[in-house]
């Protein structure tokens, strides 16, 4: 996890990227990429917190990424579902590398 002030280098091992946005609310929100990712980067640039889940619909029980935090991990995926708590929202950009 990650804030704008705190620098990570982060490899991979992809030749293609594909980015998608999501507007998150307090009912399930997805961010759909056309093939399964190897890895993927979420930045929050939303006020309020989302929570984050892989393949099946997300809980405000599932991970959270902080407002104006990012969060990056090697896992395959194909849809990211976010969540945010009842009366917050957020939007969250993605990029997923395969």
């Amino acid at each position: 996890m990650g804030y704008p002030d705190w620098r990570k280098v982060v490899f991979t091992s992809g030749e293609n990227v594909e980015q998608a946005k999501a507007s998150v609310t307090s009912s399930d929100t997805s961010a759909t990429f056309s093939q399964q990712v190897k890895s993927f980067l979420v930045y929050n640039d939303g006020n309020s917190p989302a929570h984050i889940n892989f393949d099946a619909a997300a809980t405000t029980n599932h991970m959270k990424i902080p407002a104006k935090a990012w969060f990056s991990i090697d896992f395959p995926v194909t849809v990211l579902h976010f969540i945010c708590a009842s009366g917050d929202t957020a939007t969250v950009y993605c990029v997923g590398v395969y």
